[in-house]
């Protein structure tokens, strides 16, 4: 059992360090995205790819593990014998979680200023009222190439 424990233990502490290098990871992410730099959100898009992966493949030694240390002693739940570094772990993928969202909320609302953009230069963005107080009909939208 000892040996078993250990090993969870030390899956446990590299799950850390890998959602530790993710919350690092995001940080860049989101600051590539705030400066519109290209380069750095592929990295970053990158490294945050191969950290999944780790983090999966970590996450399925931990439940093997857990699994192995609850047939040994029956009444210890997975993850019980070392509560700091469980609660640290989700507290960190909480973060990440966190991050990533607001990530993607920046990822959207770039979006929607291209979108915008394009609508403009195509000559289909609507006015959002009319004289009567209601949008306006669509008018023909002209291609880029016609403007």
């Amino acid at each position: 059992m000892q040996h078993v424990s250990e090993g969870l233990i030390a899956v446990l502490q590299e799950q850390i360090l890998c959602a530790e290098a993710m919350l690092q990871t995001l940080g860049r992410e989101n600051q590539a995205l705030t400066k519109g730099d290209a380069e750095q959100l592929n990295a970053a898009g990158a490294d945050k790819a191969r950290l999944v992966e780790t983090l999966d493949s970590l996450e399925r030694q931990r439940r093997g593990l857990s699994d192995a240390v609850t047939a040994e002693v029956a009444n210890a739940a997975a993850g019980a014998a070392h509560p700091d570094e469980w609660r640290q772990l989700l507290t960190l993928i909480t973060e990440c979680k966190q991050q990533n969202e607001r990530n993607g909320a920046l990822v959207k609302a770039r979006s929607e200023q291209v979108r915008v953009a394009l609508r403009t230069l195509r000559g289909t963005e609507p006015d959002l009222y009319g004289r009567s107080g209601l949008a306006p009909a669509s008018a023909d939208p002209r291609s880029l190439g016609t403007a």
